[in-house]
C-alpha cells in the first residue's frame, strides 16, 4: 500500500500538498513506465522480469551533513541488466522544483555516498525539475581547487521545456502526470479565476486518463489518485467535478475494483469508489441466487485479501521487520513470509 496523501476536508490549502510524496508514490507504482518515459535509452537494457528493488530505505542512514533540506535521496532503485548475467545498476531519482547550484551539489553528495556503499553498481541519476515557470536549472556540479577538479553531470527532465500538445498525444501514463505537474506549478498561488481554470484543466485530465486507460485499472487508479491530489480544488468544486465524470466511469463494474481501492481516500474519487462498492453489493445481491456466481465472488475477495496481506508484508520486509513480526501483523504464515523474503532477495 502506497503512502496516502490526505486532503483536509475542513479547509482548502494548496500548501498542504506533498508534491514529492505524490511523485515518489507514482514512480514506485509504475517504475517500468517511468523508465520507458524518462530514460528511453536505458529502458531496453533493463531486465524487468527479474523485478526491481527500492534501496532508498537503506540509504537513509547515509545522512548528508547539511543544515538545509532533505538529507537522503528521494528514490534509489536496484535493477538487473539484460546483458550482464548478475549485473545490477542503481537508478537514482530526485524530484525538485528548481535545480539551483546548491541542488547540483546535493546531487553529487548523493552520488558519492551511494557509490561508496554500492561501488560495484553503475548509477543512473535523473532529476525531475518540476517548476514550469523556471528555465535556468543546473545539470552538473563542478569542483576545482589548484589542479584538483571534477565535474558530476546528471540527467534532467525540465518541465518548462515540454509541449502540452505532445504530452497529450503520448501513450505513456507519465505524460499525463507531467501535464498535471506543469499546470500545478503554473497555477500555484493564483487568483480564484485561476482556480476555475485549474478545475477545467483537472476535468480535462481526468477525461483524458479515462479515455486512454479505461481498460487498464493500474494506470487509471494511479493517475486519478495523482491528479486528484496534485491539482487540488476547493471542496465545493469536488462535487461539481464528480457530477461531470464520464458516465461509463461512474458505472464501472464491481469486479474491476481491485486496482481501484487506493482511491477511497481521495477528495473526488473517494465518493466514486464508494458508489462503485455500493453498486457492486447490489449487483451481488441480484446475482447471488446463482451459487456458482456467489462462490466466484467470494473466491475473488479471498484472493484480493491475500494479495493485500502480501503487499503489506513486502513493505514490512523492506523495513527490516522479522518474519515472526510480519506473521503477527498479517494473516500470513511464517512459511509464506519466508517465501516472500526469498523472492525479494532474488
Amino acid at each position: 500500500m502506497l503512502t496516502a496523501v490526505k486532503e483536509n476536508d475542513s479547509s482548502y490549502e494548496e500548501k498542504t500538498t506533498d508534491y514529492d510524496g505524490l511523485w515518489k508514490d507514482l514512480i514506485e507504482e509504475l517504475f517500468r513506465e517511468f523508465m520507458q518515459y524518462f530514460a528511453p535509452d536505458l529502458y531496453p537494457e533493463i531486465n524487468f522480469e527479474k523485478g526491481v528493488t527500492s534501496v532508498d530505505k537503506e540509504l537513509h542512514q547515509l545522512s548528508i551533513n547539511s543544515k538545509k533540506g532533505r538529507k537522503y535521496p528521494d528514490k534509489v532503485v536496484k535493477a538487473a541488466m539484460k546483458n550482464g548475467g548478475e549485473k545490477y545498476i542503481l537508478v537514482h531519482i530526485e524530484v525538485q522544483a528548481i535545480g539551483k547550484e546548491e541542488f547540483a551539489k546535493r546531487m553529487f553528495k548523493y552520488f558519492y555516498r551511494v557509490y561508496d556503499k554500492y561501488s560495484d553498481f553503475d548509477i543512473y541519476a535523473i532529476a525531475l525539475l518540476t517548476d514550469a515557470k523556471h528555465k535556468n536549472h543546473a545539470d552538473k556540479f563542478n569542483y576545482s581547487f589548484y589542479g584538483t577538479a571534477l565535474t558530476y553531470k546528471y540527467n534532467t527532465f525540465k518541465f518548462h521545456e515540454k509541449d502540452m500538445g505532445e504530452l497529450k498525444q503520448s501513450s505513456n501514463p507519465f505524460s499525463i502526470a507531467v501535464l498535471a505537474g506543469i499546470y500545478a506549478s503554473k497555477s500555484a498561488g493564483k487568483s480564484e479565476n485561476e482556480k476555475g481554470k485549474r478545475y477545467n484543466f483537472k476535468k480535462e485530465l481526468v477525461n483524458l486518463a479515462y479515455e486512454k486507460y479505461d481498460q487498464h485499472e493500474t494506470y487509471l487508479s494511479a493517475l486519478l489518485y495523482f491528479i486528484d491530489f496534485i491539482l487540488k480544488i476547493p471542496p465545493e468544486w469536488n462535487e461539481k467535478l464528480y457530477e461531470s465524470l464520464p458516465l461509463a466511469l461512474k458505472k464501472k463494474e464491481e469486479g474491476n475494483l481491485m486496482g481501484m481501492e487506493k482511491l477511497k481516500d481521495t477528495p473526488t474519487f473517494g465518493r466514486l469508489y464508494r458508489d462503485w462498492k455500493a453498486e457492486g453489493v447490489e449487483e451481488g445481491k441480484r446475482e447471488g441466487k446463482r451459487e456458482g456466481k456467489k462462490e466466484g465472488i467470494k473466491e475473488g475477495r479471498r484472493e484480493g485479501k491475500i494479495e493485500a496481506e502480501k503487499n503489506l508484508a513486502r513493505k514490512l520486509l523492506e523495513r527490516n521487520f522479522s518474519d515472526e513480526e510480519i506473521s503477527q501483523l498479517t494473516e500470513l504464515k511464517i512459511e509464506e513470509v519466508k517465501r516472500l523474503r526469498e523472492s525479494l532477495d532474488n
